[in-house]
């Protein structure tokens, strides 16, 4: 057996927590962790990974003997590329939000899924966005910050980070990384995904590993949600059309404000006999589409708001 790629079962486990300035949260969600973390808990680790300047879940992570990973370079990219650059020989990382509360068997069935289809360079888990009694059903019936449950080992043409495992050695070997460059922007799990795909790795499901994400009642404003979704549509035109020669580049951001555009005008249109009909539930879903139109819109013209804007 060749001693840097150990067979699944032994294989450890780096369990990466990108983290900043919410140090209340680390404790319980160590808890969560080690609880949750079944056979796999016997080679696991636990890593912070500090984005805070100011170094402000040093002294938590020594409370409670977890590995400290600091990263002053602003953004949850260049936090995600310290996890990776941390691993070990043969590692795989596992990589949650401080946000999230893993349920039990989370992290055995990551494993499980890796093994058992054909070791994939990335496995992707389920996020169960849980919104807060009392949140407005407008925004629960919109769609907003839900993510589809895929079926274990399907394979997927999309990545979000905030659950999964990662080969770190397997996609150092493809030359893949988090674009630190992006900084505060966002996006860096889409474009990282798309990176990885192109250079021949997979990404597979796994259904049964779930964290759960209460949603804190300050983001259950459709103030929020427009906020957040008009960003989302400038991030993905901006990241889709941010490579070749300038001629390329105007041509696709031209193609992007035509399409944001043409679905402005559609999802209102739509919006306003949803309106009639007294469909609360499709005006919710409209609304949202419109705004990540709009961000498309915006996007193409170069105006970028940041998905981590910063205090």
């Amino acid at each position: 057996m060749n001693p840097a790629r150990p067979e699944a079962e032994e294989r450890p486990l780096l369990v990466a927590v990108t983290t900043f300035r919410r140090t209340e949260l680390l404790a319980p969600l160590v808890m969560a962790i080690r609880a949750g973390a079944g056979a796999s808990a016997e080679r696991m680790r636990i890593a912070f990974v500090d984005n805070d300047p100011a170094r402000s879940a040093e002294e938590v992570a020594a409370e409670l003997d977890v590995t400290y990973l600091p990263e002053p370079t602003p953004g949850i990219a260049a936090a995600r590329q310290a996890a990776l650059d941390a691993a070990r020989p043969g590692e795989l990382v596992a990589m949650v939000d401080d946000d999230v509360v893993p349920l039990e068997g989370w992290l055995d069935a990551l494993v499980e899924t890796w093994s058992r289809n054909g070791r994939p360079a990335v496995v992707m888990g389920y996020v169960d966005y849980v919104w807060p009694e009392g949140t407005d059903p407008w925004i629960v019936a919109g769609g907003f910050m839900r993510r589809r449950r895929r079926r274990n080992g399907q394979r997927l043409d999309a990545l979000a980070t905030g659950n999964v495992l990662i080969d770190a050695s397997q996609v150092a070997s493809l030359g893949v990384h988090f674009d630190t460059s992006l900084g505060l922007a966002g996006g860096e799990d889409m474009l990282f995904g798309r990176s990885l795909l192109a250079a021949g790795g997979a990404i597979i499901a796994s259904a049964d590993s779930i964290v759960r994400d209460e949603v804190p009642a300050e983001r259950t404003t459709r103030e929020f949600v427009r906020r957040r979704t008009i960003s989302q549509g400038q991030m993905r035109t901006e990241l889709l059309t941010r490579d070749g020669s300038l001629a390329r580049r105007i041509i696709l951001r031209g193609a992007h404000l035509v399409g944001g555009v043409a679905r402005l005008v559609i999802f209102s249109l739509r919006e306003v006999l949803a309106r009639a009909r007294g469909d609360r539930a499709a005006q919710a879903v409209l609304r949202r589409r419109i705004w990540f139109a709009q961000g498309r819109t915006l996007g193409a013209l170069g105006r970028i708001t940041p998905a981590y804007a910063r205090s």
